[in-house]
């Protein structure tokens, strides 16, 4: 983990559509001054007091099939989770999104073109200390036969488990730790999905109209449509890893804590961090003194690298 915070050096251009929408968006993702934190603008909105959309949990006004933010004027961003994953797994603390459109282009359906995009405009180190989440006790909620938690960790940690009667899905489970080399090893490249049979359904709603084999694992009764496959037989509960991560970075500042996701999606990892912020027992602002590798070695002492705000 790094003790300062970062932000983009270069600015970097993605195009393409919206998953949800099918519509064109152009977005520029550049640098951002200390304590800023992820902020999008729309630039396509006229007024500039209202394009300004703060990347925070407070901010999100639906989860219905994605995560979307809208400020106080109701103007809005949709499908922010891939590229917030991307921004997460690079360990970027401030980026200014200027996005021309209502939702961020979908691209291949995983965080691999945003990661790629972002890693190679290269990160900058700021003069202010990185700020940290330091899960202290247990929260944990449910919704229906889903539940999600934080736990005391030493880092970052994800164990994320889905349940489909889909034979392709079934149960699937994955634990793994969150830091830039295995999020671009194991999770970067993790596709979303959908089922056929709920695509006419999602399209009368006007959900799921930039969908194609090129950005989505479309499922048929019992196969998948995509000629080129899995890129791994569990890639599903991977995609749900990228997901969380996607909707972590909405927490402001990154989390030193074990997350659990049984079941779950946007709605139950938004819940969570509702739950923890308004739990501030449950926490702690911290900052570190030094870099240090992310590691879920007991034996390593972490709290003597921790210091309490």
């Amino acid at each position: 983990m790094q003790s300062k915070q970062r932000t983009v050096k270069n600015k970097v251009r993605f195009v393409g559509k919206g998953i949800h929408t099918g519509q064109l968006s152009n977005i520029i993702v550049g640098p951002a001054p200390i304590d800023s934190g992820i902020v999008f603008k729309r630039t396509d909105i006229s007024s500039k007091n209202n394009s300004v959309v703060q990347a925070i949990h407070t901010n999100v006004c639906s989860t219905y099939y994605c995560t979307e933010l809208s400020n106080e004027d109701q103007i809005s961003v949709l499908t922010v989770e891939h590229l917030l994953a991307a921004i997460l797994g690079l360990n970027i603390d401030n980026a200014e999104i200027l996005i021309d459109g209502p939702e961020v282009p979908i691209l291949d359906g995983s965080s691999k073109i945003f990661f790629d995009g972002l890693k190679d405009a290269g990160t900058t180190q700021q003069n202010n200390t990185k700020k940290f989440i330091k899960i202290t006790k247990p929260i944990r909620v449910s919704n229906n036969a889903s539940y999600a938690s934080f736990m005391p960790y030493d880092t970052l940690f994800v164990d994320a488990q889905i349940d489909f009667s889909h034979e392709r899905i079934g149960i699937q489970r994955m634990e793994t730790i969150i830091d830039q080399n295995t999020f671009q090893s194991e999770i970067v490249s993790s596709r979303t999905f959908g089922f056929l049979e709920h695509a006419e359904k999602l399209n009368s709603m006007g959900y799921g109209l930039g969908v194609n084999l090129s950005n989505t694992i479309v499922l048929t009764e019992k196969n998948i449509m995509n000629t080129d496959g899995l890129q791994y037989a569990d890639e599903f509960v991977r995609h749900k890893i990228l997901d969380i991560c996607g909707d972590l970075k909405l927490a402001n500042f990154n989390i030193i804590g074990k997350y659990t996701s049984v079941y779950g999606g946007h709605y139950l990892n938004y819940l969570a961090l509702e739950k923890l912020f308004k739990n501030i027992d449950a926490w702690e602002l911290i900052e570190l003194e030094e870099d240090y590798a992310d590691t879920p070695n007991p034996k390593e002492n972490v709290q003597q690298k921790l210091v309490n705000l």
